[in-house]
């Protein structure tokens, strides 16, 4: 019995070791703000490995890109886009990772899909009014 204690010490500290690591790498190169005449993006951790950008452009338009895992090389991620400034998602673009040859895995315009896709609109734009609450626009 106290080897397999042992045993599992052993691997929840490597588990752990592991989870410290990657978030640490996680925050080092995803929590940023670059600010350009042009756009200003910020990008924030969410977990151990993913991470969030949220960047306002210049003209009112604003995007959200999503990465659940650390590499969107290997995870999906997903885009939404306010292109008038309005704080509601006119499009959402769900990419597959670069490991399936296809990128693009969906793609939803507010303007045709959003009586059949009302839950993932709503959503998308409550996650849009969040950050734009939390990083509201540099004067």
């Amino acid at each position: 019995m106290k080897g397999i204690l042992k045993i599992i010490g052993i691997f929840a500290g490597v588990f752990g070791a592991l989870a410290i690591g990657t978030r640490s790498c996680n925050n080092a190169f995803n929590d940023k703000s670059i600010d350009k005449p042009a756009y200003h993006t910020e990008s924030h951790t969410t977990g151990v490995s993913g991470h969030v950008e949220y960047t306002r452009y210049s003209d009112g338009s604003q995007d959200v890109k999503i990465y659940p895992g650390l590499s969107p090389r290997i995870f999906d991620s997903e885009l939404y886009q306010d292109l008038n400034g309005d704080g509601l998602v006119d499009r959402i673009r769900r990419e597959g990772s670069e490991l399936k040859m296809s990128c693009l895995s969906g793609l939803l315009v507010r303007e045709y899909d959003y009586l059949l896709n009302k839950k993932v609109f709503d959503e998308a734009d409550k996650q849009l009014r969040e950050l734009m609450t939390r990083y509201p626009l540099k004067k």
